[in-house]
This record gives structure tokens, sequence and C-alpha cells, in this order.
């Protein structure tokens, strides 16, 4: 069991903490919401927390400490927009906003404002690598496939990421990329973390099913997360429907949105096994616990993620899991423990996944294991190891500054 906050460690003075992102609610994802979780949790410690993020028309926040910053569409499906920093005179107002850390969790321009205000005010920079930059230069179009813009998405990884004075990745994947990359600066590995008490257990088990029309029994195959090309998510239409003929009541279940959503409805459309494929579109996260509990096992055929949410509330819902090999998942997926690993190729995944289901032991001991896993992925553990690593970097910040001070007075 997870130790209590009272337990772990002593609380700490309040420190003033801002959090730079460019994607936060009401945008659902990895990031968005492991912020929330973070600002929530530091929050809880104590401590005061102002988030930065773009201004996304029509929403308003319903949690203090949030501002917005003027914004651009950047792309339409789904809407994602992106800070404008503004004339001098407005950013010069914003870094003189007091704080004691800062935390980038972008590269992008809010990422950026938050070097400045750093650089500023002479505070300490902490930076959090989410998204491989080099995995996602398929969104520029024409140009995106080219070696010279992934040379150039590469010189940007590393360069943004050494502009901060601590870099924190969620899992030893990243952490290996980073060394790859030449970064230089020190790397800290904290995973993700998440209220686990939301998905150990739930009020209604049983009602996804019965909104879906399966019964008890029917295995349901899930997918969670953005609907986008490098989920591959077509590869999990393929894989099913190789095997959907010997499991004739299964269902595969896709739980999100993106801008590849109605690209992969025409292709689930096309195949046999076509009316026990269900698109649920974006899900308010109180009910995902529920749909989780009522899976029997969860899906992923991609290899661009870093330390997945989704695969974490997965595990703490006791699902056995099915994916493809990828270093993300270390940690949280044991081959022959809780789940299996495949190579990418749709026979090998589609046999693996056949015989998971027809083992019913397999599954329970599988779903037993998951849950034992999950219990080191808890938001009390992410928020104590990063209220350690703001605490040192203040710390270091002041040292540095004083012995500056110290030698200038010495040269003069």
């Amino acid at each position: 069991m997870a130790e209590t906050e009272s337990q772990s460690s002593p609380k700490v003075g309040s420190l003033r903490i801002g959090l730079f992102t460019d994607t936060y609610a009401p945008q659902v994802n990895g990031v968005s919401i492991s912020l929330q979780l973070v600002s929530e949790g530091l929050q809880r410690r104590g401590h005061q927390v102002t988030i930065f993020a773009p201004r996304i028309p029509g929403y308003e926040d319903n949690q203090p400490g949030v501002m917005r910053l003027p914004s651009l569409k950047y792309l339409n499906n789904p809407p994602i927009y992106v800070a404008v920093l503004g004339t001098p005179r407005s950013t010069w107002s914003l870094t003189r906003k007091h704080f004691d850390v800062l935390h980038a969790h972008s590269p992008l321009t809010v990422g950026l404002l938050a070097y400045l205000t750093a650089s500023t005010k002479n505070l300490p920079l902490i930076y959090t690598y989410h998204t491989s930059i080099t995995d996602y230069t398929h969104y520029l179009k024409v140009i995106g496939g080219t070696g010279v813009i992934r040379h150039a998405a590469r010189w940007f990884s590393t360069t943004s990421t050494n502009l901060g004075n601590q870099i924190v990745v969620p899992s030893p994947k990243f952490y290996r990329l980073l060394l790859e990359q030449k970064v230089k600066r020190p790397i800290h590995v904290i995973p993700n973390g998440i209220d686990l008490s939301n998905f150990k257990a739930v009020k209604n088990p049983g009602s996804f099913r019965s909104k879906l029309g399966v019964g008890p029994d029917a295995p349901i195959l899930l997918s969670v997360g953005r609907v986008d090309p490098e989920k591959r998510l077509d590869f999990l239409i393929d894989a099913f429907d190789r095997i959907a003929d010997r499991l004739p009541e299964a269902h595969l279940v896709f739980a999100g949105d993106g801008g590849a959503r109605k690209k992969l409805q025409e292709h689930a459309a096309a195949v046999k096994s076509s009316s026990r494929i269900h698109f649920l579109g974006m899900v308010d996260r109180t009910e995902l616990p529920v749909i989780l509990h009522d899976a029997t096992v969860f899906l992923s055929a991609s290899t661009t993620e870093v330390h997945p949410i989704s695969v974490i509330e997965a595990i703490a819902s006791g699902l056995p899991l099915v994916v493809v090999q990828d270093e993300a998942f270390e940690g949280m997926i044991v081959e022959n423990e809780n789940g299996h690993q495949t190579p990418l190729d749709v026979t090998a995944y589609s046999e693996t996944l056949l015989s998971l289901l027809n083992d019913p032991e397999r599954l329970k001991r599988y779903g037993k294991r998951s849950m034992e896993l999950s219990e080191k992925y808890s938001i009390e553990g992410q928020v104590r190891a990063l209220e350690t690593l703001y605490i040192e970097s203040i710390l270091q910040n002041w040292r540095g500054s004083l012995v500056s001070r110290i030698s200038a007075r010495l040269k003069f």
C-alpha cells in the first residue's frame, strides 16, 4: 500500500511555483491531466501554484491560479492553441510576478516565456521533457518527413531542453533518449502519478456494459487516448478483425478523440467485424474508471509513448494489457506477469491477444498483478519527488547567486 503524506515526509514551507504549459484544460491529453493532478497535489502540500497556459476561446477556468495567455489557433481538429507572448511591455509585466521556482512543460511559446522569466528574475527553471519532438514532425505538412526537418527537430529538442537548470523525464526511455541527444543538464526520472483511489474501485460496475448492450462475460478490448496517426489505432482494428470470428461476443472500444477519428471510422466500417467496433469520442474523466473496470483487456499499438497516464489508469483498474513493444512501458508491464509486448506485427499481436482472452485464469492473475504494479505510480509520490527537486534547485540557485556576488565583489 502507498504511504500517506504524513508517513513519508514532513511538509516544508510554502513554495511559490509557476507551471508553464502549452496544453491544459479543456484539452484532454497526458500532459494536461498530469499537470492538473500535480497542481492539486502541490496545493494540498501547502504550496502556491500558478499555471500559465494558452487562452481557449469560450472556456472559463473553474479553478484559481490559472493565468491564460493570448493565443492563436494552430490546428482545427482537434482545436489546438498556442500562446502569443505579446508586446515587450506585457511580457515584462509577467516576469515581475514573484516565484521561488519555475517549471516548464513545453519547449514552445509558453516554455520560452518560462525561460525568459527565469532569466530575468534569476530563478531556477525545471523542464519536463514530455514529448519526443522528432516523433511528431509528420504534423508539418509536405516537409515533415524530410531529413532536414528531422535533423532540425533533434537540434531544437536538445537546445530547448538545455535551457532548463534541471530536467525531468517521466520514464527511463526518455532518460536514455536525452543522453543520446547530448543533453548536458542533470536529468531526473520522476514517473507520472495518478490518484489511485479513483481507479481501484467504482460505484457502478457493469453500467458501461449495459450502455454498450453486452453481457457480463463478453470480452471488451479497450483503447484509451488521442485518436491520432502515431497511435496506430488502425493496427488494433486489423488485429481485432483477424480474431473476431473466433471471439463472436468480443467488442473493440476506442475512448478518445482526435484528428484521425473520421479516417479510422471509415477503416473500421470496411472490416467484417465493424458492428462490434465502437467509438466513444471524448469521455468525461469521471466516467473513465467505470469503463476501465468493465473492460477485459487494455490495448496499445503506439511506439511514441513516454509514460502514458492511460496505462497507469489501466493497471490501477486491474486490467491485463497487450501492447506493441516499446520502452515507455518499462515497469508498468511485466512480460508474463500482467501482460504481453509483441512486435509491430498484426499476426503476432492478434494471436497473443487471442491466447490471453481464451485463458480466464491468466486474465485474472494478470489483472491482480497489474493492481500491484500500479502502487508505485501514486500522485503523492510524484508530488513529493518534485517538491524535493524544487527545494534542491532553489538552494543550488541561491548558492550559485551568492558565489557570483562574492566573486564580483572580490574582482572589484
